[in-house]
């Protein structure tokens, strides 16, 4: 295939694959430097990558669910328009596939699944078992495997964003009205998923954990919440001894807001949600509480991440709902993770992020 000129890359839908897919994205880049390319895909993923050079312009499917058919031929008309010659295509849908065929991208790439392979021009099988069953493998690895399918080489597998200065300075702001631009250490606290109270860890914990950090450590606690979220976040406000000093459940939050502040955090404590990866990407420590699902999926072998999971019989079920009966066993992945079991790792982590510190100049 020829060096193409015009490229544009399907982004996955999840806050968290698009930062796992940052590795396969640089690659794609350094290896098609000449090429003009475009990020198609929903707000959220766009809003967390702005900043990085790793796209010439972004195109936002506004993700409305269920898409209507007027929506459907819009957006492959503004496809068409880009006469691109490449797609890469990193979501696993039929529909991803379908809409790039449609708009009139001239070479597709991307995973042989969901019955599109007919569609694709340079399709890769995904790893299986001996059974047919798919291998849980990093999204990191899943996406890197495939630039490298088009031969764009990975020079590193560490997950990277930007914080623009727009951003930078509205946490700058936040942080000294709330009087932690000297508050060491610095812990935003995470307690709410997307993807479903499964993954969820009980607010009465969060907030004995921030307490605790706050009495042992003298940490200034940053209490982060999407818009459907702040249920949760209110929840751990009101079962803290000691009130958070900065609630985003009270405030407009944003992506860009939520980068900014984790850059600045010494930790981030959280359920396996997008802002794990977000405080990864930009250098924060965390600690993740592992419940209904499968951590080799989003491994991202950080080392200053320190992954909470109990082995129950029932865990990785990849359940947004516990479809256990009430009773013992019911929500067992989460409930049998204890303040004793989280506090150690975040104590750890705030350790060395303190050696760190000290040895800054």
């Amino acid at each position: 295939m020829p060096q193409p000129r015009r490229i544009i890359v399907f982004l996955p839908n999840w806050i968290g694959d698009a930062v796992m897919a940052t590795p396969a994205l640089r690659a794609l880049r350094q290896h098609f430097a000449d090429a003009h390319i475009t990020h198609l895909g929903r707000p959220g993923p766009l809003e967390t990558l702005r900043g990085l050079d790793l796209a010439d312009e972004q195109l936002a499917d506004d993700g409305r669910r269920p898409v209507s058919l007027g929506g459907f031929w819009h957006l492959t008309g503004q496809i068409r328009r880009g006469h691109y010659e490449l797609g890469v295509l990193l979501p696993n849908s039929f529909g991803s596939a379908l809409v790039a065929r449609l708009g009139g991208v001239d070479c597709l790439a991307g995973y042989a699944r969901d019955g599109r392979g007919w569609m694709l021009n340079v399709p890769l099988r995904p790893p299986r078992d001996d059974c047919g069953k798919f291998l849980p493998i990093s999204a990191v690895d899943y996406y890197l495997a495939l630039a490298e399918h088009l031969g764009a080489r990975c020079d590193s597998r560490r997950m990277t964003l930007a914080v623009p200065p727009r951003d930078a300075a509205a946490a700058a702001a936040l942080l000294e009205e709330a009087a932690l631009t000297d508050r060491r250490p610095l812990v935003m606290l995470n307690p709410g998923a997307s993807f479903g109270v499964s993954k969820v860890w009980k607010p009465d914990r969060y907030a004995a954990l921030a307490d605790a950090l706050i009495e042992r450590r003298g940490a200034g606690i940053i209490l982060n919440a999407a818009p459907a979220e702040r249920t949760v976040a209110e929840a751990v406000a009101a079962a803290m001894r000691h009130p958070p000093q900065l609630n985003l459940a009270r405030r407009d939050n944003s992506i860009g807001l939520v980068k900014a502040l984790a850059a600045r955090c010494d930790l981030v404590v959280t359920n396996d949600t997008g802002a794990r990866h977000i405080a990864a990407a930009v250098g924060a420590a965390v600690v993740t509480l592992f419940g209904s699902t499968d951590p080799r999926w989003s491994a991202i072998d950080y080392e200053l991440e320190r992954v909470i999971r109990v082995d129950v019989p029932c865990s990785p079920c990849q359940k947004r709902l516990c479809y256990q009966p009430p009773g013992p066993a019911y929500h067992q992945c989460m409930e049998a993770i204890t303040v004793e079991r989280v506090l150690p790792a975040a104590e750890e982590l705030l350790d060395l992020q303190a050696a760190r510190r000290g040895h800054r100049p």
